[in-house]
C-alpha cells in the first residue's frame, strides 16, 4: 500500500518527509497517507495539499488528487508549516484483461466453455481496485467473414459459448475492442486476448 510518512523534528525546525514507497498519488480514488509530527499530538496537526483535497481519517489520512501533474502536501503543528512534500499525480494504470486468466497462449475448449467472464488483473499494484467491463467484441478464426458478436458487460453469451463449441484444434478465439471503466470513471481500452484451442 503507498504509505508516506511526514516527520517533523519535535523543534518543529528541517522537518523531515520521508516516502515509505514512491512518491506518487493516484488520480480517482482516496490515497492512504501517514502523517506523523514526533512528540506532537494528533490533534494539533493539520495538513493542506495542492492540487486536491485531503481529509483525516481513523486509519490516518487521505489525499485525493486533481487533474495536475504535481501535488504538494504542507503538514501544520498549531498552523505554522513544519514540513512540506511534492508528490508526482499519475492515472491508475490500465489493468490486463483476461478470459479463464489468460490472455494468450493455449486454452482447452472445455475450459473455455465453463468459463463466465472476461475479468481483469491490475498487475504490481497496491491496491485492490474495481475495474468494470462495459463492452467487448467476440470472434472465432473459424468465422472469418463474421465481424464479431458484440457484448454489453463481460458476460460470455450463448452465442458465443456456441462459436467456442464449434472451434477445432488450432484456432483462435478472439476478445478485442475491451472497454472497461476504473475507479476514477474514466473510460480505457484494454487488450486483445487471443486464445488458441486445444
Amino acid at each position: 500500500m503507498l504509505s508516506t510518512i511526514v516527520a517533523a523534528q519535535e523543534t518543529g525546525k528541517n522537518a523531515v518527509v520521508s516516502p515509505v514507497y514512491m512518491n506518487i498519488l493516484y488520480r480517482g480514488f482516496a490515497n492512504p497517507v501517514e502523517i506523523a509530527v514526533p512528540g506532537i499530538a494528533s490533534e494539533n496537526v493539520t495538513a493542506q495539499v495542492t492540487n486536491g483535497t485531503i481529509r483525516k481519517i481513523s486509519a490516518g489520512w487521505e489525499v485525493l488528487p486533481g487533474d495536475q501533474n504535481e501535488s504538494v502536501i504542507t503538514v501544520l503543528v498549531n498552523n505554522k508549516k513544519v514540513s512540506e512534500k511534492i508528490f508526482r499525480v499519475k492515472n491508475v494504470p490500465n489493468p490486463i484483461a483476461v478470459f479463464a486468466e489468460k490472455y494468450d497462449g493455449h486454452i482447452s475448449k472445455d475450459v473455455a466453455l465453463n468459463t463466465e467472464l472476461l475479468e481483469v488483473e491490475l498487475k504490481d499494484f497496491g491496491w485492490d481496485l474495481k475495474f468494470v467491463i462495459k463492452s467487448f467484441t467476440f470472434s472465432c478464426s473459424n468465422e472469418k467473414s463474421d465481424p464479431g458478436l458484440l457484448a454489453d458487460g463481460n458476460k460470455i453469451t450463448d452465442k458465443m459459448k456456441a462459436l467456442i463449441a464449434g472451434c477445432k484444434t488450432g484456432q483462435n478465439i478472439i476478445f478485442k475492442d475491451i472497454k472497461a471503466l476504473g475507479p476514477d470513471g474514466r473510460p480505457r481500452d484494454l487488450n486483445q486476448i487471443v486464445l488458441t484451442i486445444i
